[in-house]
C-alpha cells in the first residue's frame, strides 16, 4: 500500500481563492506566480471529487500541473477516475486484478448454458457425420466406451462400426468438455472475446467498481492514476496537492 505523506501545514490558503492557491503553488515549483496561470480544470472537477486547478506556465511553455485542495481530495478523486476506467476500460487494467474482483463461480454459472448448448450442438453434428472422432473424444476424455460403441466387445462382427451417438451420449460428452472449458471463465471468454474479455465479464457477472477501484488506489498510490506525466504527487507547506500534468 502507497505510504501515506505526512505534512505539518505551516500555514492555511483558502482553496476558493485562485490567488492564493496559485501563489502557494509557485512558491512549491520555484516558480514567479507572474509567469504561471490558474483557471478551474471543469473536466476533474466534474468527477465530483471537489475542485481541481490547472495551472500553466504563460508564454506558451508546454508545463501544467493540477492541483487539488488536499490528500483526501487527490484520493477521492483518483477513486473517481478508477472506476470511470473500470466502467469504460476495464480491459486497461491486469487481467489478475479483475479477476479477484469478479465472482468466478457466478461468471461460470452464467456463462454454462450457452457453452453446453453450442457444444452439443457441435458433438451432434460430429457424432451424425463422423461417429469415429466422436467416440475418439470419448475416450480421449477418459470416458469408457459403452458396449454398443466398443469393437471388443463386438469383435463377433465383421461389420462392425461405430454407431453414432444417442442423444444422452452426446451430452454426457458435452457436459464433461464444457466443465473443462470452464475451470478458467476469464480464459474462456478471452478466447472468444480477446482484449474484451473483461468487459464482458464484468457485464455477466459483474464486481463491485466502487470496492475495486478503492483497491487499486489504496495499493498504486492515487498519483499513479492521476499523475499521467511522471506518477508523483507533491504537498505545498499549506498542503496542498499538485502533480504534473504534462
Amino acid at each position: 500500500m502507497a505510504a501515506r505523506r505526512v505534512r505539518a501545514k505551516q500555514y492555511k490558503v483558502d482553496f476558493g481563492d485562485e490567488d492564493e492557491v496559485l501563489a502557494d503553488v509557485a512558491r512549491a515549483l520555484g516558480e514567479d506566480p507572474d509567469d504561471l496561470e490558474i483557471e478551474e480544470d471543469s473536466g476533474l472537477t466534474g468527477f465530483g471529487a471537489g475542485t481541481v486547478y490547472s495551472i500553466t506556465v504563460r508564454g506558451g511553455r508546454n508545463k501544467e500541473w493540477q492541483v487539488v485542495e488536499d490528500e483526501d481530495a487527490e484520493r477521492a478523486l483518483a477513486i473517481a477516475v478508477v472506476t470511470q476506467d473500470l466502467e469504460q476500460e476495464p480491459e486497461i487494467f491486469d487481467k489478475d486484478f479483475i479477476q479477484q474482483h469478479i465472482d468466478k463461480d457466478k461468471l461460470r454459472e452464467e456463462l454454462h448454458s450457452d457453452a453446453l448448448n453450442m457444444r452439443v450442438e457441435d458433438l451432434t453434428e460430429m457424432g451424425s457425420r463422423r461417429p469415429d472422432d466422436f467416440w475418439d473424444e470419448w475416450e480421449r476424455e477418459g470416458l469408457e466406451l459403452p458396449e454398443h460403441a466398443d469393437p471388443d466387445e463386438n469383435e463377433d462382427d465383421e461389420d462392425f462400426e461405430k454407431p453414432e451417438p444417442d442423444d444422452s451420449e452426446v451430452e454426457e460428452l458435452a457436459e464433461k468438455q464444457v466443465a473443462e472449458q470452464l475451470r478458467d471463465p476469464m480464459q474462456y471468454l478471452e478466447e472468444i472475446y480477446g482484449d474484451e474479455a473483461a468487459a464482458k465479464a464484468i457485464e455477466i457477472a459483474g464486481i463491485d467498481v466502487e470496492e475495486a477501484a478503492e483497491e487499486a488506489v489504496d495499493v498504486d498510490g492515487p498519483a499513479h492514476f492521476l499523475a499521467r506525466y511522471d506518477g508523483q504527487s507533491h504537498v505545498t507547506r499549506a498542503g496542498l496537492v499538485y502533480w504534473r500534468a504534462n
